[in-house]
């Protein structure tokens, strides 16, 4: 028997990022609502008794609940403004392509894949962390809708080499979700951080006296706390609604 021997170099310098790189395959889950942008809060119900009409905004929400075959335990959460060029440029025309309008994403059966979010003239927009590292910002990109969970999983298991995880995070925008991992450990771990999350942000929204004061203070707390500081900042949009659900209350 001949051994062939295969060099590992020439394996690496004839290597391609792989064909499936950040896609999702799953079922989408989406809404929208019309909100005011508050300095300091973030989204706030828009009320036509209160704010002005210049001041309307529509906040998209869309979470694609991965396919079971998959076996990830996370979900990929983008939370958006239409009125922004993440929207209108990258989001918006991928869901025309498939034929379909917003109003019909709801429940659909979908493959999505998690691309760099770019500015007018082509860069990648970064962002810093609260760790100071700076990370580019992504957002999400329709590629084929299916005509039910049938069908999409038929696409899945078709596909060379099956993926079953990404590089990228749940909320990796910039929006909340900087580390961690796909793992089901890594989804429980984030959930309690959200749970004392919550608790801070109510404390400081009942402690301090204003929402500058509000922000500065939790800035501080989760600074100091690793396992909050894993997933959030006090700029996270997790952070802003919390805040600004606390505050309607008072």
């Amino acid at each position: 028997m001949i051994t062939q021997f295969v060099d590992p170099w020439d394996s690496a310098e004839q290597a391609k990022e792989p064909q499936y790189s950040n896609v999702i395959w799953g079922q989408v889950e989406a809404s929208s609502w019309f909100c005011v942008l508050e300095k300091g809060v973030g989204k706030v119900e828009f009320d036509p008794q209160v704010h002005n009409p210049d001041q309307r905004r529509t906040a998209v929400e869309i979470t694609i609940h991965p396919l079971a075959d998959m076996g990830l335990q996370f979900d990929v959460i983008r939370n958006m403004i239409a009125e922004s060029r993440e929207w209108a440029s990258f989001v918006l025309p991928s869901i025309h392509d498939l034929g379909i309008s917003p109003k019909q994403l709801n429940g659909a059966w979908v493959k999505v894949q998690i691309v760099p979010l770019t500015d007018k003239n082509g860069n990648v927009v970064t962002y810093t962390d609260i760790n100071g590292t700076v990370k580019e910002k992504t957002t999400i990109k329709f590629l084929v809708l299916f005509k039910n969970e049938a069908e999409c999983s038929e696409d899945y298991l078709a596909s060379p080499g099956k993926p079953q995880q990404t590089t990228e995070y749940p909320n990796g925008n910039g929006s909340g979700n900087g580390s961690g991992s796909g793992s089901g450990s890594g989804s429980k771990e984030r959930e309690t951080a959200y749970k004392f999350l919550k608790v801070y942000v109510e404390n400081a929204c009942r402690t301090q006296p204003d929402l500058v004061a509000v922000q500065k203070h939790l800035e501080t707390m989760i600074a100091q706390q690793p396992l909050i500081s894993k997933y959030f900042t006090a700029e996270s949009p997790e952070v802003l609604d919390l805040i600004a659900e606390y505050m309607m209350k008072k």
